[in-house]
């Protein structure tokens, strides 16, 4: 289950299982602005090669833990799986289908539209608009991927106590820790001890997330950017302060601004690492 991308959820408490720690958050609304009501930063023993899913007793402890400190009675969760392991399409549906149509009409095109059977699909949309590329239709967000890559996510809460209400794709989370009005043309570089993922995002296009060796060298980064024509600048967020040198110097070999992601009030918990925990209980909020 996609979840409705999250906005249909309620109010949940947004999970990201990172590679060396579990990141939990809880937020509540309070005169009409969203504020951190519960959080926790549970680190725990990385996997050395083999997958978490072989062996998930050292990471059902940490949800436990993580659950344990933030105080929270919340259970019912949001989590995100990887854009790469989703796959995001922009459909043009006629104009006026209702989401009970757009499902029938998805799921009868889902043969072509992706490489698993029926039997193994989750699904899940989003209505974007009037289409711009073809006239009386509408612009259709779809993900899709195997249900089988959602049963193990699902295993390992519920053996820690918790609900799966929501699964969302993480660059498509992420969007909601943009400044207003930088949606369009924007990409992030999100920096972590572990290693780095770029998210793009343009008009008309799937979210793209890309993995990121911040060592080798700057030239990688127009392979990675790809048709930059729409990017008007990179925001940056990391687990610590970003140096202005290093955005400085980035900059230049992207030739793009590059500067860090700004903070939204009342939603600092923890630093940046908890950037895509606070999206996912965004996107858990209720209307």
């Amino acid at each position: 289950m996609l979840g409705r991308f999250g906005m249909d959820a309620g109010s949940l408490l947004g999970v990201e299982i990172a590679p060396d720690s579990v990141r939990i958050v809880q937020l509540q609304r309070r005169k009409g602005r969203c504020q951190v009501a519960a959080w926790a930063h549970e680190p725990y023993e990385p996997y050395s090669g083999a997958d978490w899913a072989t062996d998930p007793a050292r990471l059902v402890a940490a949800l436990r833990r993580a659950c344990r400190r933030s105080g929270s009675r919340q259970r019912r969760v949001a989590v995100a799986l990887p854009a790469n392991q989703v796959i995001c399409k922009v459909c043009q549906l006629p104009a006026g289908l209702s989401e009970v149509d757009i499902e029938a009409q998805l799921l009868a095109d889902a043969d072509h539209l992706f490489p698993f059977p029926l039997d193994d699909l989750a699904l899940d949309f989003q209505t974007l608009g009037a289409s711009k590329a073809q006239a009386d239709c509408q612009d259709v967000m779809v993900a899709a991927c195997r249900q089988r890559a959602l049963e193990p996510v699902e295993e390992l809460l519920e053996a820690a106590g918790l609900q799966a209400e929501a699964m969302e794709v993480d660059s498509i989370a992420l969007r909601r820790m943009l400044p207003q009005g930088a949606l369009a043309g924007s990409a992030l570089l999100r920096i972590e001890a572990q290693g780095a993922t770029l998210h793009c995002w343009r008009q008309g296009m799937p979210a793209q997330r890309r993995e990121v060796h911040l060592g080798q060298a700057f030239g990688q980064w127009p392979a990675l950017l790809g048709d930059d024509s729409q990017l008007e600048c990179v925001l940056v967020a990391g687990s610590s302060p970003i140096e202005q040198a290093w955005l400085d110097n980035l900059s230049a070999e992207v030739k793009l601004p590059c500067r860090p992601l700004p903070s939204i009030v009342g939603l600092e918990p923890g630093g940046g690492e908890m950037l895509l925990a606070c999206a996912l209980a965004l996107g858990g909020m209720q209307p």
